[in-house]
């Protein structure tokens, strides 16, 4: 508040050892995961650390083209169709390719598993990249390339390939259990099964962070509070490590559904500290759900309880913070001491609302904005402890503002608005300022309420009725049954904003314009995150039009121009 206003507002060769570097390129630098759920084991009696899949050759190449499509560039999906047509001869292209990674004798063992009842045909087809084919007497086929060898070994209908032979082995007749819910479901899938890598190699890798973080603290000037503040960080790290489950990623070109979308998830361990913390998140009655709005240009909303373990880990990460804010005042030194001082009582006082609010077990959190042309608001509402707290520090710290032309103007204490009292606070846009006064007038004013157990605020024209309305559906009756938190963003009204706060640039949105006004989406991008048993996942959606968006912004407006 008190910076000044004006601070305030830019061909036959070719396809040969293109061949032979996709199998190459498969076998040597394949990611890793494995299956959430399924309880397919390796012959061994283990489970894969990693499985990754790719969803099939027909998927693959329909997805391509409807999404190069969408972008205006469908050039490349026909390239791409023309690639998967030359290379992925001998493979069945209704099913997709997976890959495994073992931990078998404590080094990784990556295993391509290639969709394909004859790997003869297609190794005798790229031979003259690969070099012979040698056979070992139990039928594995052993291709070098550049040093480096490659077992592979006909598995029924399937194809297994890896740097090792015994891991070939490990493969069972019929891989399909590892990638459950994966290969047929999206383009690109992993999952990582933390659990499986032993807790020696884990160790491993925690005493690198250590060592990591010994070396870059060793020359701060303050290196005891750095310290302390590494050590509960290496802590919660060290927990993540240890009692982290599984993993899930997942990509999608949803053409049915008309977007593309990517999962996540992640799971502890049943009964550890972490599974505890991920319970303890429920959706619960928020006082701000009314942001979820269809009509809105963008919302933000989250509702939880908050367990104690969460609770307690929340206070120490705030406690970091806040040691590392008066290290960095200490070291910067130029303070007087009477300003350091102030300083750090309305430091101690701002933290210890937090830290109340913390420990009361829930958040609660919403926030909306409208856009569109020659309109622009928005309204935000949280939980806090102790909303008159907040009021008489904001108060005190308003004094503090310069008393000079161009410092803005607080009126506290303005009004009620049932259980809410409003405050405001104005500020004169200068007159260069044009676009910012175009969105908000001649004035910017913020309308602010505090209420015992919430703050609100909001901007922007008719802030004031907005402001109100937010505050009279905070009373309406709410049972908490959603995810536990989500996000909408529509592009389309915030381009029409744009366009009319500065007319100069019209001209470059109009085409993205356009295509959003034909869509039935306008451009839209949801966020959707849950609780899972022992653990959260998290939903993002991208809609078509979005991506035909991107394609007309990239679209030449004359020939040869880009």
């Amino acid at each position: 508040m008190g910076l000044k206003t004006n601070n305030w507002f830019a061909a036959s060769r070719l396809k040969s050892a293109a061949s032979a570097a996709m199998l190459m390129l498969a076998l040597v630098a394949a990611p890793v995961a494995r299956a959430q759920g399924t309880p397919a084991t390796l012959t061994d009696g283990t489970q894969p650390v990693l499985a990754v899949s790719v969803a099939s050759i027909n998927k693959m190449t329909a997805d391509v083209n409807y999404l190069t499509g969408l972008a205006g560039q469908p050039g490349y999906g026909g390239m791409f169709a023309m690639m998967t047509g030359m290379y992925g001869q001998g493979l069945d292209t209704s099913r997709p390719i997976g890959v495994l990674v073992s931990l078998a004798g404590g080094m990784p063992q990556p295993i391509v598993v290639l969709p394909t009842s004859d790997i003869r045909s297609i190794l005798k087809r790229i031979e003259t990249q690969t070099g012979p084919v040698d056979e070992l007497e139990d039928g594995t086929l052993v291709v070098t390339v550049n040093r480096n060898t490659f077992f592979i070994k006909q598995n029924e209908n399937n194809a297994v390939a890896g740097p090792s032979k015994d891991a070939l082995q490990l493969v069972p007749a019929d891989p399909s259990g590892f990638f459950e819910g994966m290969g047929k479901d999206y383009n690109v899938a992993v999952r990582l099964q933390i659990q499986q890598i032993p807790m020696e190699l884990r160790n491993v890798a925690i005493d690198s962070m250590r060592q990591g973080f010994e070396q870059a603290i060793a020359n701060q000037p303050d290196s005891e509070s750095t310290r302390e503040v590494a050590e509960n960080s290496i802590e919660q790290i060290e927990q993540l490590v240890r009692e982290a489950d599984e993993i899930f990623f997942g990509l999608n070109i949803d053409q049915e559904g008309r977007h593309v979308g990517i999962d996540a998830s992640f799971t502890a361990i049943p009964g550890s500290k972490l599974a505890a913390m991920y319970g303890g998140q429920q959706s619960i009655p928020s006082r701000f759900a009314s942001v979820i709005r269809d009509d809105a240009a963008a919302y933000i909303h989250s509702a939880t309880s908050v367990s104690p373990e969460a609770i307690a880990q929340a206070k120490t990460s705030l406690g970091n913070a806040a040691t590392m804010i008066r290290s960095a005042m200490a070291a910067d030194g130029n303070l007087p001491p009477q300003q350091a001082e102030e300083i750090e009582r309305y430091m101690s006082r701002f933290f210890a609302i937090i830290t109340k609010s913390i420990e009361e077990g829930k958040g609660d959190f919403g926030m909306m904005v409208n856009a569109g042309t020659d309109q622009f608001n928005a309204v935000l509402g949280f939980f806090v402890a102790d909303g008159s707290e907040v009021a008489t520090l904001a108060k005190e710290l308003a004094t503090k503002v310069p008393d000079t032309a161009d410092a803005p103007r607080f009126t506290f204490d303005a009004g009620k608005h049932g259980d809410v009292t409003l405050h405001l606070i104005e500020a004169d846009i200068p007159e260069r300022e044009d676009e910012i006064r175009n969105m908000f007038g001649d004035v910017l004013k913020v309308h602010i309420g505090t209420a015992p157990k919430a703050i609100y605020l909001a901007i922007g024209r008719d802030s004031e009725s907005v402001l109100k309305d937010f505050i009279d559906s905070g009373n309406t009756n709410d049972s908490g049954n959603r995810p536990l938190g989500q996000f909408k963003m529509k592009l389309l009204p915030f381009l029409e904003l744009a366009r009319s706060v500065d007319p100069s640039e019209a001209e470059e949105i109009e085409s993205i314009i356009a295509t959003l006004n034909a869509s039935e989406d306008k451009g839209t991008v949801t966020m959707v995150s849950d609780s899972i048993q022992n653990g959260s996942k998290m939903s993002i959606k991208v809609g078509e039009s979005l991506i035909q968006a991107i394609g007309a912004s990239m679209t030449p407006k004359q020939p040869g121009q880009f």
